[in-house]
């Protein structure tokens, strides 16, 4: 783990304010270290500049209060919300990671390039549906998905 901690991927404005306990353990835990091992830190080392994460592990009562599914992968601590700053920005890193080498299960560029949306199955690889998707907002403010495709 050179670029990213645990911390960083447990921490949660929303648990810190309603005093919620976010910290990962057990499977969840070696879930978020291979995360940050198989894909935040190649992504982080190809970009060549830092990456946030804005939202990372989610414990049960978190995804409920953030309106997360139920059956969100941050629970299971197998997917990372990132950001480099700009919509424009993110557009280009979600292009970068699309022309790099790696295993993931979901790649969503989300609500006009406001952040990308990352996950990984690394136990059984083959569950891994390297499926790309963009993540557009209704006039209702509800996100729904589409799959992506390069403009020609």
């Amino acid at each position: 783990m050179r670029y990213f901690t645990l911390e960083e991927l447990e921490h949660s404005d929303t648990a810190t304010k309603y005093k919620i306990d976010n910290t990962a353990n057990g499977e969840t835990r070696t879930n978020l270290i291979k995360l940050i091992e198989l894909l935040l830190d190649p992504i982080r080392t190809k970009w060549g500049k830092p990456i946030k994460v804005n939202s990372g592990y989610r414990c049960s009562k978190l995804n409920r209060m953030v309106g997360g599914v139920s059956t969100s992968q941050h629970v299971l601590g197998e997917a990372a919300d990132i950001t480099v700053g700009s919509s424009e920005e993110n557009k280009k890193l979600f292009e970068m990671i699309l022309s790099m080498n790696i295993l993931f299960d979901q790649l969503i560029l989300e609500d006009g390039g406001k952040w990308i949306h990352i996950s990984l199955k690394w136990r059984v690889v083959s569950k891994n549906r390297r499926e790309v998707l963009l993540g557009i907002r209704n006039s209702k403010g509800k996100m729904y998905y589409t799959k992506y495709q390069k403009d020609k």
